[in-house]
């Protein structure tokens, strides 16, 4: 009986496992569903993985049109208005498709009037339809307006603007091809017209031209500026016309603002392709915010985060400051996946937060939902915009449960310790999410309050102490009890290569003694300059981990030694060999010794100012960042003025000859680093060929 009973336990857990399997095979299948990875931007300004922020899960083709399924051909834009009506611009098929927030068909219309619809904006109950117009006719673009009557359900057509009025337009013979349109709260009309370099077409409700709005900047070369420098207006000389790149998207959000998006070249995936812009046209956000060479499409969420689409399909959600949250989705490869798309022409969000994309070439919508992690973000999101900095703190800490290093989540965490008074906690989180405005007015309030109440016991030892020191030194001079501390400092300090060494600091005040110094004692040997290198070294070295977090960008997990040793000593080496070389030709009379040692002297400066430097960094806030500027200042100046006398008294230069010796030393420096650059190609590509053929030897034998 016993045996019997153990059996059925042993099979009873057995089945309890396999449907734990099952489940947890179910949940991974279901957590891998998405064909993409999700990423945001850390602390640093880096591109990293981070928690699904949205999954994939409708791909519509198809609707039911009076019993029989339609299709789009080519949907080009999509606009949701507030009752959650879509309105689909069906290019190809020449129509606008209106259904309802389940998609079901409602009605359609523009085929006897478009011709082929790019673009389309639903303001109240008018909906404007931009139309590019006939490719071989210059004047057929037009904007054509509709009034929709939900009731009835019922499209009729209002009127048509053809070219907006205005002698800008005439005079210029303007090629009106009209792509996007938004349209605010008086109808004024915001139109991207294609190939308008002079920004978006500003034309009010009667069809006139007021002005052109957001201009996008040219770009130019180096040697563009320089000719224009040296050529000025010459007519006769041909200069390459630098075109500004024309929008290609417009949108507007409730509160008034207009957000254009361009397709041009970015650097490192920095740039001002999207921009959120006042009817004053003041761009907001940053010209060197993370964006795309190739969006396409913009939309502003009820969260107050922005939606930007590229032609490849990646969708990138940026906050209110155009910090970027998530980036995903992107283009198909080979098989139809539910996420990717063949070619992304346009984005909208409906009142749930449901994202709709238009793939124009599979002429379908593919439809996403944020996740449980963005819909915190959101909420919080909103909580944070409002100030309710300390309602906000709950719902970030259910971000970071998902993912730690979400860094407005810190920030949002932080503000609500400032509200809390608790700021040396506010500190900690504002230096993770990499905050330094924030961080300053929080250590600005703690180093108050330790002044407040310490500012008393301060006072009384720096009282005690400057007495205690006074009292010593004049004691000390009567009685010499502490003699048996400075005879063996003095006795040490005169011993020839310690006064060799000490003689470094004589560049500060008095370089021409320092070199005249330098030239005539023999005592005074070549590892004095290397002693000096070594200290710049390890000051350097110290500034990299000791300086204030306010007043550095270093990241010491991305440091790399080397490169950073390589920023110092390099300079410096090039700079001595260099003038060496120069100066050889210029019949200097200083040899590579002096001109090493009295290089390595200028520098004494730095020495002596940075470490006090770098304390101050500790105690100071943005607000009084003058008194850390101010004194690197100096410092460089000192150094600067310092390397000047000594090079010229160490050459026997004039000052007009030191200064020709300056340009030719840059001129030498700048050659060797080419040279560098040359041999290192050559040794790589060496040292690769006979890797190569060891490989071959070894794999081939």
């Amino acid at each position: 009986m016993e045996k019997r009973n153990y059996r059925l336990i042993v099979r009873f857990m057995i089945l309890v496992l396999l449907v734990v399997s099952l489940i947890s095979a179910s949940s991974l299948k279901l957590g891998a569903s998405a064909p993409y990875v999700t990423r945001t931007v850390n602390r640093y300004g880096d591109v990293i993985e981070t928690q699904g922020a949205y999954d994939p899960i409708q791909n519509i083709k198809n609707f039911t049109k009076d019993g029989v399924s339609d299709t789009f051909n080519n949907p080009k834009d999509l606009f949701i208005d507030k009752e959650d009506y879509f309105y689909v611009c069906d290019t190809g098929n020449k129509r606008i498709v209106i259904l309802d927030k389940c998609w079901n068909y409602i009605t359609e219309f523009g085929s006897s009037e478009l011709i082929q619809p790019n673009g389309i904006f639903v303001r109240d109950e008018f909906i404007y339809v931009a139309d590019f117009g006939d490719a071989l006719d210059n004047y057929s673009g037009k904007i054509a307006i509709y009034r929709f009557d939900k009731n009835n359900k019922e499209v009729t057509f209002v009127k048509s603007y053809s070219r907006p009025i205005g002698s800008l337009m005439e005079v210029d013979d303007f090629l009106y091809r009209p792509m996007k349109i938004a349209v605010d709260t008086n109808y004024t009309m915001y139109i991207v017209s294609h190939g308008s370099s002079n920004g978006v077409l500003l034309v009010n409700s009667e069809n006139r031209f007021l002005n052109f709005f957001a201009p996008n900047s040219s770009t130019g070369t180096f040697m563009d500026l320089v000719k224009k420098y040296l050529y000025g207006e010459n007519e006769n000389v041909i200069l390459t016309k630098k075109i500004a790149p024309a929008p290609e998207n417009v949108m507007l959000d409730d509160s008034g603002y207009i957000y254009t998006v361009t397709q041009t070249v970015v650097q490192n995936g920095l740039g001002d392709t999207l921009k959120k812009v006042n009817i004053g046209g003041l761009n907001f956000y940053s010209n060197e915010m993370i964006v795309s060479s190739d969006f396409v499409d913009s939309w502003a969420s009820a969260h107050k985060t922005i939606y930007a689409l590229t032609a490849g399909g990646t969708i990138s959600e940026y906050d209110i400051e155009g910090n970027l949250l998530f980036s995903f989705a992107g283009k198909r490869k080979n098989d139809d996946q539910l996420g990717l798309f063949q070619s992304a022409s346009a984005i909208a969000v409906n009142s749930n937060d449901d994202l709709y994309v238009v793939d124009d070439t599979a002429g379908s919508i593919q439809v996403f939902r944020k996740t449980e992690f963005t819909h915190n973000v959101h909420r919080a999101l909103e909580l944070y915009i409002s100030g309710k900095y300390e309602e906000s703190k709950g719902l970030w800490e259910e971000v970071l449960r998902y993912n730690s290093m979400f860094d407005l989540a810190h920030k949002g965490i932080g503000m609500a310790y400032y509200l809390e008074r608790d700021y040396t906690k506010a500190m900690e989180k504002f230096e993770i999410a990499n905050a330094k405005e924030e961080y300053s007015e929080a250590f600005w309030e703690a180093r108050n309050i330790w002044i407040m109440n310490n500012i008393t016991k301060a006072a009384i030892i720096l009282v005690v102490l400057i007495v205690a020191i006074g009292v010593v030194i004049k004691t000390n001079k009567k009685y010499h009890y502490l003699a048996f501390v400075t005879t063996p400092i003095k006795t040490v300090c005169e011993k020839p290569k310690v006064r060799s060494v000490l003689i470094m600091f004589k560049f500060i005040r008095h370089p021409l003694d320092a070199v005249y110094y330098v030239r005539y004692d023999k005592r005074i040997k070549l590892y004095n300059a290397f002693i000096v290198l070594a200290l710049i070294i390890g000051i350097y070295l110290l500034s990299l981990v000791a300086t204030g977090f306010l007043f550095t960008d270093i990241v010491l997990e991305k440091t790399i030694l080397v490169k950073e040793l390589t920023k110092v000593i390099l300079p410096i080496v090039l700079f001595i060999v260099s003038n060496y070389l120069i100066s050889s030709l210029m019949s200097g009379e200083g040899s590579f010794k002096s001109i090493a040692i009295n290089t390595m002297g200028s520098l004494m400066p730095i020495v002596v100012m940075m470490p006090f430097i770098i304390l101050i960094s500790n105690v100071l806030t943005l607000n009084e960042g003058f008194l850390y500027y101010f004194p690197l200042v100096i410092m460089f100046m000192w150094t600067g003025v310092l390397l000047f006398v000594v090079i010229k008294e160490t050459h026997n230069f004039s000052a007009k000859k030191t200064f020709v010796n300056f340009l030719l030393t840059a001129l030498m420096m700048f050659v060797l680093i080419i040279a560098i650059i040359l041999l290192y190609l050559v040794f790589a590509q060496l040292i690769g060929y006979f890797v190569d053929l060891f490989k071959e030897v070894i794999f081939r034998g």
